[in-house]
């Protein structure tokens, strides 16, 4: 019969054992997860850095390298004895960025957001000795996350006096919370934008009708479809158009018709034969516009009566007796071509 007293202690240590190796893992996890993956002993190396103001800055921070997370930051205390005013950050690098974090880095407070959780940003550096473990780094004079307040400080300064500029009505904008007319303007010139959107809403008015009529809105588009059917024939070559525009030796002709053309109102700038006479010489025009003038003066004198052909124009009595006389004179050719020897009688006598 076996032995109840060492079965039961032999299930014991073995839940023992098992808890044990359990919390063993869980540990090791634990560590390996915080320290950024493999043997966190072995990968790790402690730098610290001087600060003047750490902001609020706790243990636990990311610690970036190049905006790479590569640690975090294990203390915040003040400095010892030669740092009054000062507070020490003490924090826990990966080995692998060893080579980027030299004498020539800088460490500065950043943000993992405008108003998130704290970090300490590290430059990644080229030139320098690599810091050896429980090395200090440099911390830079200007912290920027105070330079972002300080800057939101400005822009909320500047734009309070906006804000009282505006109150005091200068400006555009203050004219228009302070100006009455201005208000009246505009709130007539919205009054009038709404009306006139409301014609255009309905169908009263050429723009109405062409927003609003399906009828006329079909009428442009088949002119559209017109219009585009004719550019294609044009360019196809068909019709007369198409036949002009597609025809090399009529464009031809016109090129030379042009150069002709030209060439002739070249030769009249230069005043060269009648035609640039008449637009160069003065003489020319002198004598036309004197002709002009003798013309007028005929012309005033017929209108006023004066000499005979005026009277002819202008006498009734004159003209009745011309048209009498030209009545006998043809009476007269009549009758000689009726009986010439009636007129044409000769008498020869001798002595």
């Amino acid at each position: 019969m076996p032995d109840k007293s060492k079965a039961l202690t032999w299930t014991e240590l073995r839940v023992g054992v098992v808890s044990i190796v359990s919390l063993a893992v869980l540990a090791f996890t634990i560590l390996y997860i915080g320290g950024g993956g493999g043997t966190p002993l072995a990968r790790k190396y402690v730098v610290r850095a001087v600060m003047s103001d750490v902001n609020g800055l706790k243990p636990g921070a990311p610690v970036r390298v190049g905006g790479v997370e590569v640690g975090n930051v294990t203390k915040v205390e003040f400095a010892g004895a030669g740092g009054r005013g000062l507070v020490e950050v003490t924090m826990r690098l990966d080995r692998r960025v060893r080579d980027r974090v030299t004498t020539k880095s800088q460490a500065t407070l950043g943000s993992l957001g405008l108003l998130g959780e704290k970090a300490v940003d590290i430059s990644s550096a080229t030139e320098g000795d690599p810091l050896e473990d429980q090395g200090y780094v440099q911390a830079a004079v200007e912290d920027p996350f105070k330079g972002l307040l300080s800057d939101a400080s400005d822009s909320t300064a500047h734009l309070r006096r906006i804000l009282s500029r505006m109150d005091a009505g200068e400006g555009l904008i203050g004219k228009a919370l302070r100006d009455d007319e201005l208000y009246l303007r505009m709130a007539d010139v919205s009054q009038r934008l709404q009306g006139f959107l409301t014609k255009l809403e309905s169908n009263r008015g050429p723009l109405g009708r062409l927003v609003n009529d399906q009828e006329m809105s079909r009428e442009l588009s088949g002119a559209a479809k017109g219009l585009h059917g004719l550019t294609a024939r044009i360019e196809a070559g068909q019709g007369t158009l198409g036949a002009l525009s597609r025809d090399e030796e009529l464009v031809r002709d016109m090129k030379s018709l042009t150069a002709s053309l030209s060439e002739v109102a070249g030769r009249v700038r230069k005043g060269e034969g009648t035609a640039g006479r008449l637009f160069q010489d003065d003489t020319l025009y002198r004598r036309v516009d004197g002709v002009s003038a003798r013309l007028d003066a005929v012309l005033t004198r017929l209108e006023q009566g004066d000499g005979s052909a005026a009277r002819l124009l202008k006498d009734p009595e004159l003209y009745d007796n011309l048209s009498a006389t030209l009545r006998d004179l043809r009476g007269l050719v009549a009758d000689v071509r009726k009986d010439p020897q009636k007129y044409l009688r000769v008498k020869i006598s001798l002595f």
